[in-house]
């Protein structure tokens, strides 16, 4: 960039980014404690199954973002070091966090397709362990297409005068294919793959006309709605990587560019929380059940103290 950050600059860009991340952390952890609590139950749902995965990619993020991000962007120094333990090792895993709810929101897209399509090889394939080996699979390739990204030469590195994570391709050949090409490709076809599915499954929705479709329909149609909530900040993203540089924006500016599209990341690993408790009153219920159960456990020592002192 030309321009240099102000010390204002710096001051909004950070707090945007700790005031989130700690929001962020907190929902999660009330939604953790809350599936945990009610795992018995929600175990058996691959949607579940699926969001806690999700839930595990959002909390890294958001921990990276504390320990990385907001310093960085804070004071410009990088106090780190470059060390593989302070540094890079995790950058690694938070190009894990990122890739990974890349790939299980595409999961969960594919998840709902399926059933609203093909509800027979839906039913086949998300069974208890198939879910299970399937996730597996997922983080294999995600682990697979960091360690290569790794090995070609490409390190995700903080740009502490830019506000954002990168891939540095130290090694890359202009006008020769590189990984980093291929990882730009994958990136667009995934988010475009979604929202063909969405589409199929709205026009599938808009057309169940049968009572046994619509009751079917109406039990999952929740599901769905939660799944594009809980992903379209995922594509809201690539599409801005794809579009900015071609704003041609220029000096402040961009910085209050970088700031948004920060947000906007920084938002996509908080909508999972949100959008769970909203939709699920099952997961509300289990929710109340701890909040009741904690007041309970303060409240009967105090009654057992005050009937002590009578």
């Amino acid at each position: 960039m030309g321009s240099e950050a102000t010390f204002e600059i710096r001051i909004l860009a950070s707090l945007l980014i700790l005031i989130p991340a700690i929001v962020g952390l907190g929902l999660h952890t009330l939604l953790a404690i809350t599936l945990y609590k009610g795992w018995r139950t929600f175990r058996r749902v691959s949607f579940y199954v699926i969001t806690v995965q999700l839930q595990g990619c959002d909390f890294c993020a958001l921990l990276l973002d504390l320990y990385i991000a907001f310093p960085l962007t804070l004071t410009g120094r990088q106090y780190m070091g470059d060390s593989i333990a302070l540094y890079y090792g995790p950058l690694f895993f938070e190009g894990i966090a990122f890739n990974g709810l890349f790939l299980l929101s595409f999961f969960m897209s594919f998840n709902r397709f399926l059933l609203f399509i093909l509800p027979q090889v839906h039913n086949k394939l998300f069974t208890y362990w198939g879910t299970r080996i399937m996730s597996l699979i997922v983080w294999i390739i995600v682990f697979l297409f960091i360690g290569l990204s790794n090995y070609f030469g490409c390190r995700k590195q903080f740009a502490k005068d830019d506000f954002y994570f990168w891939y540095n391709c130290s090694n890359r050949v202009p006008g020769e294919l590189h990984y980093n090409d291929f990882m730009f490709i994958a990136s667009n076809i995934v988010p475009i793959t979604m929202i063909v599915m969405y589409v199929i499954i709205y026009v599938k929705i808009r057309h169940a006309t049968h009572d046994n479709e619509m009751t079917r329909v109406k039990q999952e149609i929740k599901f769905f709605v939660q799944t594009v909530l809980i992903s379209i900040l995922i594509v809201v993203e690539m599409v801005m990587f794809i579009t900015v540089p071609f704003l041609g924006v220029t000096g402040y500016g961009q910085f209050y560019l970088i700031i948004l599209m920060n947000l906007i990341i920084i938002s996509n690993n908080l909508v999972t929380p949100i959008v769970i408790f909203t939709f699920n009153s099952d997961v509300r219920q289990h929710l109340r059940s701890i909040i009741y159960y904690r007041q309970a456990t303060v409240v009967q020592p105090v009654n057992i103290l005050n009937q002590g002192r009578k």
